[in-house]
């Protein structure tokens, strides 16, 4: 039987063939102007959410050191701050030693009056300080000047708030000062400069590491010497013991992870060197204290200890080790002395109930993984060492527990100046002694914030290097997989034109020929 393939049906073929060849190099020219492999939710649905994924988290991650950046303005405006009320201070320091002395006049003392009033209008200039408008020492009250006068005085307008920045997915820090820790106290202060946090063990709760901050469960990625990569899935983890466990069992013993001797971290020992590191993005590692590499075989994780608390025993404090039991310690308060025996105690909760059992007016108060103690009047005093123990220094509360009177100090001088009181002059050396350690101590908090938002912005770089990895694997065409592809279509495409054009040689005027 004859078929006949009619021309119409024929043209159709072609013009379907030609259409197609065109399409498939186009698509080609697509992908390699864009060099993009997903250019339409058409060329790969399953690869469409994974991209959204990732620009999501590109964003947040965009978002987090935009935060950085506006929080860098901030605390480094406070830093300059502090910087010029150390000058300030110093300043005053020098007139206070100058009109006590033997060379002081009246005619020295009323410049001298003159001098410290515009101290006072430097400091305020100073405490006033603006950052994008906003009054960088007025709490969150930052629509308003910090400090303001009311007749000879100076009144706080703030309050007492933090503002806080979220520098990470998991991550939040406290970037100002309220200005009324320059105010004064009704109570003096005295606060522990010892770490009492206590060692961790195979119980510690992953929930309560870094200062109970917590960590963020998922996955790691270890590599050791021999380029051996380990993927570890720690979701179920709940405590620093299975962490260990799913360490040493993904491993298989080629690195070994425990708590290190010093009980602050972990520590991973094997061949090295030792690299973790994020995978998809993530921070557990980070979380964990070690996000990080080591040169040798031992990687030393930072430290992720957990909070003390008054049920910490004293024995599992490291900064204690080799000092217990304690002794006692001399505190002079208020025309008494009083001694403390702290023999008997073996928890921080045992500290504070011997204590404030024994020195009326005062308490002491476990703080932020330290102690303090609190005098229930403004009246300085003083700690010391009662025996051979040195508790006193052991503990980090030997010293003088004052308050804190930035502008009360300075009207005070102005007084004792104008009544020419050498002696009341002499007297403020004292305070302003402790208004200076409070500002140092304000300017290395500070200085700690300026770290971690150094800390944070390379960890978001790195996280974002990350993420335009990935993603990049998702989306982007490979080079030479494009220009060969296109070659391909390009040569399909001229030769369906090439094959048209020879059927449709043979026509009327060539029969007729």
């Amino acid at each position: 039987m004859t078929v006949r393939i009619t021309d119409s049906y024929l043209s159709s073929i072609l013009v379907r063939d030609l259409n197609q060849s065109l399409g498939r190099m186009l698509n080609q020219q697509i992908v390699a102007g864009s060099m993009r492999r997903v250019n339409s939710y058409a060329d790969d649905p399953r690869a469409v959410a994974s991209i959204q994924r990732y620009n999501d988290m590109l964003a947040n991650n965009d978002q987090y050191l935009q935060n950085v950046d506006r929080s860098r303005m901030i605390v480094d405006g406070t830093d300059v701050a502090l910087q010029n009320i150390s000058d300030v201070l110093a300043d005053v320091r020098v007139i206070a030693l100058r009109e006590s002395s033997a060379i002081a006049t009246e005619s020295s003392m009323n410049t001298s009056v003159i001098e410290v009033e515009n101290l006072v209008n430097r400091l305020m200039d100073v405490l006033n300080t603006t950052v994008e408008g906003n009054y960088i020492f007025s709490g969150q009250r930052t629509d308003s000047p910090a400090f303001e006068r009311s007749g000879d005085a100076v009144l706080y307008q703030g309050d007492s708030n933090l503002m806080t920045s979220r520098t990470g997915p998991n991550t939040t820090m406290p970037i100002n000062i309220p200005g009324d820790v320059f105010m004064g106290t009704r109570s003096a202060i005295l606060g522990g400069t010892v770490n009492l946090a206590p060692r961790l063990d195979g119980t510690t709760a992953l929930s309560e590491i870094n200062s109970g901050n917590g960590w963020t469960s998922g996955s790691i990625s270890l590599t050791d010497g021999l380029q051996n990569n380990y993927i570890i899935d720690l979701t179920g983890a709940l405590t620093v013991q299975d962490v260990i466990d799913e360490i040493n069992t993904a491993t298989g013993g080629v690195i070994t992870a425990s708590i290190r001797a010093d009980g602050s971290g972990l520590a991973l020992t094997g061949m090295g060197p030792i690299d973790v590191d994020e995978v998809e993005g993530g921070s557990t590692a980070t979380s964990l204290g070690i996000s990080e590499g080591s040169g040798a075989g031992v990687l030393e994780g930072r430290d992720i200890r957990t909070v003390a608390d008054a049920s910490t025993d004293l024995a599992d404090i490291e900064n204690l080790a080799g000092h217990l039991p304690l002794g006692a310690i001399e505190v002079s308060y208020q025309g008494s002395t009083y001694t403390v025996d702290f023999t008997g105690d073996t928890t921080l909760g045992a500290l504070v109930s011997t204590f404030n059992a024994a020195v009326p007016g005062m308490e002491l108060a476990v703080r932020d993984s330290s102690i303090a103690l609190i005098s229930g009047s403004p009246e300085s005093f003083q700690v010391v060492n009662a025996d051979a123990t040195d508790t006193a220094s052991v503990l980090g509360v030997a010293g003088s527990g004052t308050p804190v009177r930035l502008f009360g100090l300075l009207e005070d001088l102005k007084a004792a100046l104008a009544a020419g009181d050498k002696g009341e002059i002499r007297g403020s050396l004292n305070e302003l002694s402790a208004v200076e350690d409070t500002v140092y101590r304000l300017m290395m908090t500070n200085g700690g914030r300026q770290n971690d938002l150094d800390w944070s912005e390379s960890i978001l770089r790195q996280r974002d290097e990350r993420l335009q990895s990935n993603l990049s694997l998702e989306y982007d065409a490979d080079v030479a997989a494009v220009a060969a592809e296109l070659s391909r279509a390009e040569a399909s495409y001229q030769a369906s034109l090439l094959v048209t054009s020879r059927l449709y040689d043979s026509n009327l005027m060539q029969y007729l020929r």
